[in-house]
């Protein structure tokens, strides 16, 4: 059984699920990588991974991932958008600009609420940089690494085999710590993308993933700002930020349902 008894709040971003663990309302867990692998475990809950929020030393909220194999990530781009949308939910932060603070740095929020009561949320990751290209034998002969504070490798083709490819890529031992990958198809409709999440395996959709994608597309010239990133899960819109190689990724985020586990 879990071990713990505290209240968990379930949110998605365009197919990604998480688990929510508010220190802010006095929650904790005893032991959060445990912690994860068992409410992953089963795959009964739907969720790819378990976030905590806190606050850092100087009053930011600050966002911590582990994902399901209870490895912590640097960064989050659909978590950090979830966890945004919880704070101005509950009314730790206002409607607005805010810093939130990640293991791979600060990223900023922008939460607006529409005519109809809705919240929409952005949030700015990066900087997102370009590494080098990478010699794949596999599917494509070459892909790109990308670092978004979590590293990436973007592969463009058709059909590609991401059962097989993701796990065997997400491992190389040229990552030692293992690698996001993300399967791209440009099409009409944006970039059609299947991600395979080191710690986690593929997931309906991956923020920062969105974003590796996006920067090397337009620099390829595939793509024009913004970028359409079509996802199993859903849309994302990725777009420059004025913040220095800095990217703004946009879609839904939605609440699932309050309980005490």
């Amino acid at each position: 059984m879990p071990d713990t008894s505290c209240s968990l709040r379930r949110l998605e971003g365009d197919g990604n699920r998480f688990l929510l663990v508010d220190h802010l309302a006095g929650d904790s867990v005893g032991d959060p990588v445990e912690h994860a692998r068992q409410m992953c475990a089963d795959g009964a809950l739907g969720i790819d991974g378990v976030l905590h929020l806190d606050r850092d030393g100087e009053g930011r909220l600050a966002m911590v991932l582990y994902n399901r194999d209870g490895s912590r990530p640097e960064t989050c781009g659909n978590g950090l958008r979830c966890l945004a949308w919880h704070a101005v939910d509950l009314g730790y932060e206002e409607c607005g600009s805010f810093e939130l603070s990640t293991d791979a740095g600060s990223a900023r929020a922008q939460v607006r609420r529409t005519a109809e009561g809705e919240l929409e949320v952005r949030v700015s990751l990066g900087p997102i940089r370009i590494i080098e290209p990478v010699a794949v034998e596999g599917p494509v002969s070459e892909a790109t690494r990308v670092d978004c504070g979590n590293p990436h490798l973007v592969l463009f083709g058709e059909d590609l085999p991401v059962e097989e490819w993701g796990p065997r890529l997400s491992r190389d031992p040229r990552f030692p710590g293992g690698i996001n990958v993300e399967f791209v198809q440009v099409s009409a409709a944006g970039l059609r993308t299947r991600v395979w999440e080191r710690g986690v395996g593929e997931t309906a959709a991956c923020g920062s993933g969105a974003c590796a994608v996006a920067r090397v597309a337009v620099e390829r010239g595939l793509a024009t700002w913004p970028v359409r990133v079509v996802l199993p899960g859903g849309v994302l819109t990725v777009s420059p930020c004025e913040d220095n190689d800095r990217l703004w990724l946009e879609g839904s985020v939605h609440f699932v349902d309050d309980g005490t586990l």
